[in-house]
């Protein structure tokens, strides 16, 4: 009820707005400096009244049509043409629109005038859909677009996607329907198209008549209404409200239903157009039944087969069937002229190429003579051109031998630079070797030399030598680590290391690592959990993966306090399998985090002052990338660290084959 009063309140204003515009067209017209000036204004006039009243818009194009003849203005023919069409279309007329849209067709053809023939192939598939023929009106659509495409006609191609989403619609495709429609609105808001914007929001609207939700039409409706106002299209508004009481019926709040189906028929009333009363008493009809208002229901029955009666919707299909066979006809007629005109020509030239063959003939003669004299001359030119072709061989022999030298000089650069590369690649790596040994393992083995050369000075007790076997193990320990972990690092650097990929269960393959950590856990009275689902499978090499999960499992352990907790658990993703070790420890400094997996090692003492190397993590980095995989780290200080294993998945169903082997070896912890 709100917006019919801020219609109303708005009317007097458009009324003044839509005199203002035809003032000024009028105005135009009056100083039009030529005809052909003339003649695209009358056009714009019949465009302006098509809003209002169908029967002047008509008036004014035939108008436009009479004056672009007399002057031979082709262009502005076919434009006037296809408003005609537009006009006997929106009275339900089809085959006198379809008579009139092949007149436009067949001049756009002869001027070359994209534009014309794209609008006028879409005025055609808008008649074909409306005759119930969607196989001809997506054909025209699709001829449209091609033209609207070359013309750079960005409304046309708007209105085109507009026409294709009606057929889907027709069809019962409703959601590609509404695509089709929302594309087309978006270009017309872009260009600011607002006569084809609001035929577009109201077919958004409209097709939610045949959508769960059927409230969510009506904005886009009452927007439609909206720019209709601004542009004072009044038979747009027809349909608008239509659609609007439709949604209201299938809400189930039939006041609202009526109020606007009754609006819509006294606009259609006014037109005079049997389509519109038609359809707007064939809704109200429906609504009064509905109501058990008989009587109301009755009268606009008749009043809808009345109406219906005067459209003679199957002789005029019978008609523009007709129409479109003539065209067919008569374009065929102009191929058969054209076809006639060619043979025509061809002839000429034949007997002016006859001409030229007698004339010919009498200078072959006299050539004939002349080669007589030439003879001798020639001869002395083929041996000098002989002894130049073979020269000319002898130089493509060298230059190929050049070429072939030159490609073989070049392979060798390559080669060398390949080389050079690796040796340089092999540089690097002989000097991280020789950094690590002498920093990271010299340090145990001094430490165990200096306890010897104790011992064979002094007699020491047992309580004296048991801190110090302590420390031998761990420096034991962590000498073993390095070894493994340098072994494994090495070997993922040096070429010639191919990946083993197979179907890893990775529940085992946690449950396995698990296993080997487990009695340094204990030592700290650390819970290692293994979450893991035992029907994950993925593939990948298994033993590079083991190196991974094995080093973050023991920096887990030795980071986390006595009492803390070790969990291993997986996150599944459409793509990937993330497994994550997290802890509950020390967690890492927002410092360090930068050079975890960098080559710049360094080493923190653990929970427990266990040592390190700072290889681990380094080489848990390559391995992943060698893996096609990545790792990740969170973590906060003083509450634990989280580190993840990103994984391609591949995704297997669990036979009960696995799943006995899965049940058979239960989760640690």
């Amino acid at each position: 009820m709100r917006i019919i009063l801020f219609l109303l309140l708005l009317l007097p204003g458009l009324l003044q707005a839509q005199d203002n515009l035809e003032e000024s067209l009028k105005n135009q017209l009056n100083n039009a400096k030529t005809d052909s000036a003339r003649v695209k204004i009358i056009c714009d006039l019949s465009n302006f009244y098509f809003l209002t009243n169908a029967k002047k818009g008509r008036e004014q194009a035939l108008m436009a049509e009479k004056l672009a003849t007399k002057i031979n203005f082709l262009a502005g023919k076919a434009q006037a043409l296809n408003l005609v069409g537009y006009s006997h279309m929106m009275d339900g007329e089809y085959d006198q629109a379809m008579k009139y849209y092949y007149e436009a067709l067949e001049l756009g053809e002869q001027t070359g005038e994209m534009t014309v023939i794209a609008q006028s192939y879409l005025n055609l598939g808008v008649i074909h859909r409306k005759l119930n023929d969607p196989a001809r009106a997506i054909q025209r659509y699709q001829n449209s677009l091609q033209y609207a495409i070359k013309a750079n006609d960005t409304l046309v191609i708007s209105r085109v996607y507009n026409n294709l989403g009606n057929v889907y619609e027709d069809k019962g495709l409703y959601k590609k329907a509404l695509e089709l429609f929302k594309k087309a609105a978006k270009l017309q808001e872009k260009t600011n198209d607002k006569r084809m914007w609001g035929i577009s929001l109201h077919n958004i609207g409209n097709v939610y008549t045949h959508l769960p939700q059927p409230e969510k039409g009506l904005p886009y409706l009452f927007k439609a209404i909206s720019i209709n106002n601004e542009i004072h299209n009044e038979i747009s508004k027809i349909t608008n409200f239509a659609s609007i009481a439709t949604l209201y019926e299938l809400m189930g709040e039939n006041e609202e239903a009526l109020k606007y189906a009754e609006m819509s028929y006294d606009i259609a009333v006014k037109t005079g157009a049997s389509k519109w009363i038609a359809s707007t008493a064939k809704l109200l009809h429906k609504l009064y039944a509905t109501r058990k208002d008989y009587e109301q229901a009755y009268k606009y029955l008749a009043l809808y087969q009345e109406h219906t009666e005067k459209l003679k919707p199957e002789s005029q299909k019978k008609i523009a069937a007709e129409v479109t066979l003539k065209y067919q006809m008569h374009k065929k007629d102009l191929e058969n002229k054209t076809l006639k005109a060619e043979k025509d020509k061809q002839d000429i030239v034949f007997r002016h190429q006859q001409m030229k063959m007698v004339f010919g003939l009498g200078l072959l003669i006299i050539m004939l003579v002349l080669l007589v004299v030439l003879y001798t001359n020639r001869q002395h030119l083929k041996y000098t051109n002989l002894k130049l072709q073979e020269a000319n061989v002898r130089m493509q022999i060298q230059n190929k031998e050049i070429k072939r030298q030159k490609e073989e000089i070049s392979s060798q650069t390559l080669i060398l630079k390949s080389q050079n590369a690796q040796l340089e690649k092999d540089n690097v790596f002989k000097n991280k070797i020789f950094s690590i040994i002498s920093h990271d393992l010299r340090s145990p083995f001094v430490s165990m030399s200096a306890f010897i050369n104790l011992m064979q000075v002094r007699n020491l007790v047992s309580a004296e030598t048991k801190p110090i076997f302590d420390l031998f193990g761990r420096d034991i320990d962590i000498i073993t680590n390095m070894i493994n972990n340098l072994l494994a690092w090495s070997k993922a650097q040096l070429t010639g290391d191919k990946l083993k990929m197979e179907l890893t269960d990775l529940y085992f393959l946690a449950e396995e690592n698990v296993d080997l950590t487990v009695a340094r856990a204990q030592e700290k009275n650390i819970r290692v959990i293994n979450e893991v689902p035992d029907d994950t499978i993925i593939l990948t090499d298994k033993e590079r993966l083991n190196i991974v999960i094995r080093n973050l499992l023991a920096n887990a352990i030795k980071f986390t306090p006595h009492g803390g907790q070790v969990r291993l658990h997986v996150k599944e993703q459409p793509q990937i399998i993330i497994l994550t070790v997290s802890d509950n420890g020390l967690g890492i400094p927002d410092k360090f985090l930068p050079k975890l997996f960098s080559d710049q090692r360094f080493t923190t003492l653990g929970t427990s002052k266990e040592r390190g190397t700072g290889l681990g993590l380094m080489l848990c980095k390559e391995l992943m990338n060698s893996l096609q995989g990545q790792i990740e780290v969170e973590s906060q200080e003083g509450k634990g660290s989280s580190f993840s294993l990103i994984l391609p998945k591949l995704a297997l169903k669990t036979t009960p084959e696995t799943k006995e082997r899965n049940e058979s070896c239960p989760v640690a912890g």
